[in-house]
């Protein structure tokens, strides 16, 4: 559907992209995302948004490699570093409207396929990476360390990495839904898919258990005031 490519093009943006090359893989990143949401957009059509918000950070992010590549080339630092700092603060702005658009139209996406409950992790991203620009603003001000502000932004860069996950592991094309769970390529994932899958194999248990002991002890406590009443 595009979910796979989704979730590579995140990985490469957000996490490969802390190298000392991480421009270049962050343009990768943008248009791997954006292919991926060039196909979801036929099945979900508010994911347009997110299809053209990348195309525009891609071509911000290619003024980002014409600095850099103008610095490796020799080109003055101290020309340069002021145009790159404008577009990098431009970049992220830009990705912050970005995941507000990817994370509404997942949870309208969940609405369509009956996936009412998983909406609720696409709200509680929605505020991780709002908490996490705000501590990004304030470290642009010098009010909170930079430190601070990255371990926020990688956990909810991980956070928004799980829910890809679990959109590539549960939505399907109709008519693939009783369809095993999709193998990736790629082991880890599928390790942290499974074990991802298995917690929410238990927790499902443990609710069903639950709900059943509840409704036992309801039966038992009825039960218990009908013998009282014929006393």
């Amino acid at each position: 559907m595009g979910y796979g490519l989704v979730l590579i093009g995140y990985l490469l943006t957000f996490f490969t992209s802390l190298t000392l090359y991480g421009w270049m893989t962050r343009l990768l990143g943008y248009l791997v995302m954006a292919y991926g949401f060039y196909k979801l957009k036929d099945y979900f059509p508010s994911y347009k948004l997110s299809l053209f918000s990348l195309l525009a950070i891609f071509l911000v992010g290619l003024g980002e490699a014409g600095c850099e590549i103008a610095k490796i080339l020799g080109g003055a630092a101290d020309a340069v570093d002021p145009i790159k700092n404008i577009i990098c603060y431009t970049r992220d702005g830009m990705l912050y409207v970005f995941h507000i658009f990817f994370l509404v139209s997942t949870c309208i996406a969940f609405g369509v396929v009956g996936m009412n409950e998983k909406k609720v992790s696409a709200v509680t991203d929605i505020c991780a990476v709002t908490v996490g620009y705000v501590f990004y603003i304030l470290s642009a001000f010098g009010i909170v360390e930079a430190n601070v502000a990255f371990f926020v932004q990688l956990i909810w860069s991980i956070m928004v990495t799980v829910l890809i996950l679990g959109c590539y592991m549960r939505i399907c094309p109709e008519g693939d839904e009783d369809m095993p769970r999709r193998e990736s390529k790629i082991p880890f994932i599928n390790k942290f898919a499974e074990a991802l899958e298995k917690r929410e194999n238990e927790a499902i248990e443990r609710t069903k258990r639950d709900i059943e002991e509840k409704k036992k002890n309801a039966a038992n406590g009825t039960h218990k005031k009908r013998k009282r009443r014929r006393k």
